[in-house]
């Protein structure tokens, strides 16, 4: 008979400190980890301002095509981020979590680890795209405070859902060669369902609700009044407070599903 091997909440912490220690200073310590993550906003800020068209944000604007896909790219940005950080973050470490798993170590600190260290990198990428994005592109806020606050959350929980998204489908791959099939559907799903580039009409529709870059969008183009004057999406008139909860709530369902897989995995006999 199996049973999932226990520890103390104790023991659980400090294996989660030293994981994310550990983890860091992979990444900091490592030229072809750290470099491509902290290029990677840059280069989404330098795509999207290919896209961006003065005046996209006056009122009226004066475009309103460049205002509704500026606001997609960046959020659409931040999802692929999250996902490039955390596909293969698992799967390419099967041996050695097998190792130490036999060794002691808890898969649930483990995840833990993995998901706050992504979350912080996550973070610091989100300042670099909306700051960034400040500029070249005049967003006209009404309200500068509120506006900005709300597009950061958009954009960083964007990154945090996704990611989580990434790391769920890490662990239900073997092998890091089989990501990029789902890689390649998560990233489409993004793009076809977040309902700023097409809409659908039900049942089609309903995949927007499992789709964080709509509820990203849909965040960012209701604190920026994009129906204000000129109707684009109705995403724009979603609750931006119901928006967030379910971006959270689709983190959480993906950070559960994660653990209870990797404990399914790794097992330990009496």
């Amino acid at each position: 008979m199996k049973r999932v091997r226990s520890f103390s909440p104790k023991t659980n912490l400090i294996q989660f400190k030293v994981l994310c220690r550990r983890y860091l200073k992979q990444i900091v310590t490592n030229p072809w980890v750290i470099v491509p993550l902290l290029l990677e906003a840059p280069v989404m800020l330098i795509i999207v301002s290919f896209v961006y068209e003065d005046g996209a944000f006056e009122v009226p604007p004066m475009t309103s095509a460049a205002s509704n896909t500026t606001l997609f790219l960046l959020v659409l940005a931040s999802a692929l981020m999250g996902l490039l950080n955390s596909y293969r973050e698992i799967c390419k470490e099967r041996e050695i979590l097998s190792r130490e798993v036999f060794g002691g170590l808890d898969v649930t600190a483990y995840a833990l680890s993995k998901i706050a260290v992504l979350a912080l990198v996550g973070f610091v990428q989100s300042i670099i795209i909306v700051f960034g994005s400040l500029v070249f592109i005049d967003f006209c806020m009404a309200r500068p405070a509120y506006s900005l606050f709300f597009y950061f959350v958009a954009v960083f929980l964007t990154n945090y859902s996704v990611t989580a998204l990434g790391l769920l489908v890490s662990c239900l791959l073997k092998k890091s060669e089989s990501a990029i099939l789902p890689v390649l559907v998560v990233i489409i799903a993004q793009v076809v369902f977040a309902g700023a580039l097409l809409e659908f009409q039900a049942p089609v529709k309903y995949f927007y609700y499992i789709t964080p870059t709509m509820y990203g969008t849909s965040v960012l183009g209701n604190v920026m009044d994009m129906n204000a004057l000129v109707r684009m999406r109705e995403i724009y008139d979603y609750n931006i407070y119901a928006s967030i909860a379910l971006m959270l709530l689709l983190t959480f369902v993906c950070h559960a599903l994660t653990i209870i897989k990797l404990k399914r995995d790794y097992r330990t006999k009496d």
